[in-house]
């Protein structure tokens, strides 16, 4: 397998953009306030930080897959991973849990300078169990970093997101919802941009639902996020069948 160097140099540079987003925004919040409710069901802020902390564990196994050519999965199995943040949730400080998250970032860092161009080509199987070589690693973890930003639930929003986050995950949408098999049909009117963009998987049967923002605003809106911020209602509305009608919630991404 091969992969494009100046690709990779830019998905380098937004892996450490997030990582500085995420840190940023963990700094934050205080101790105590790990404890209080993420914006993920039944998740405290704690959940989530270790979350990003065993992610980057994991992401480190896979780099140690493409150095030694040894299978190094980056999980177990799926549930090993959910009952590893169960423990860890169980056992860390949020305190401790903020300083962890500082140090696996250094540790990330660490592992990705020992990539080659030859290393950097090998193929490995993500969590999720899709086929990806090292190379693709660099953006799964910026995602990871910007999007559980906003989870913290401080008020980061993806209106905070560069322009070109904002255009890579829009275009990640899509794939995702196709591999799980839902259903789609979104029409995306872009306040900010000239173009705007059809969505559709699955076997969609009804009228499209039109949503209007700003790309930033409609991307959380399909992540699932939300809607950022205090906008126009007819922003936070969309249109079937010519009639405006409450968004619905989108289908589970992320």
């Amino acid at each position: 397998m091969t992969f494009d160097a100046e690709s990779l140099a830019t998905d380098l540079d937004l892996r450490s953009l997030g990582e500085r987003f995420y840190l940023k925004t963990l700094d934050q919040i205080s101790p105590k306030g790990m404890v209080e409710a993420s914006l993920l069901p039944g998740w405290t802020r704690t959940h989530v930080a270790m979350h990003v902390v065993h992610n980057a564990e994991g992401f480190m196994r896979l780099l140690d897959w493409a150095r030694t050519g040894v299978e190094n999965p980056m999980y177990p199995s799926r549930e090993a991973r959910d009952q590893e943040i169960i423990d860890s949730v169980a056992h860390t400080s949020g305190e401790d849990a903020i300083a962890i998250a500082h140090e696996v970032v250094e540790e990330l860092d660490e592992s990705l300078a020992q990539m080659t161009s030859e290393t950097w080509a090998s193929p490995l199987v993500s969590g999720r169990g899709d086929d990806i070589i090292a190379a693709d690693i660099p953006w799964l973890r910026a995602r990871e970093a910007f999007i559980h930003a906003l989870d913290l639930g401080i008020g980061a929003t993806a209106l905070d997101f560069p322009a070109t986050v904002v255009d890579r995950l829009l275009d990640s949408v899509p794939g995702i919802w196709e591999k799980k098999g839902v259903s789609t049909h979104y029409e995306l009117e872009f306040l900010d941009r000239d173009a705007g963009r059809t969505i559709r998987t699955g076997e969609p049967t009804d009228e499209p639902i039109v949503v209007q923002g700003e790309a930033a605003e409609v991307l959380s809106y399909l992540m699932g996020r939300g809607w950022p911020r205090s906008t126009a209602d007819d922003r936070r509305k969309g249109i079937r069948g010519g009639t405006a009608h409450d968004l619905p919630t989108p289908p589970s991404w992320l």
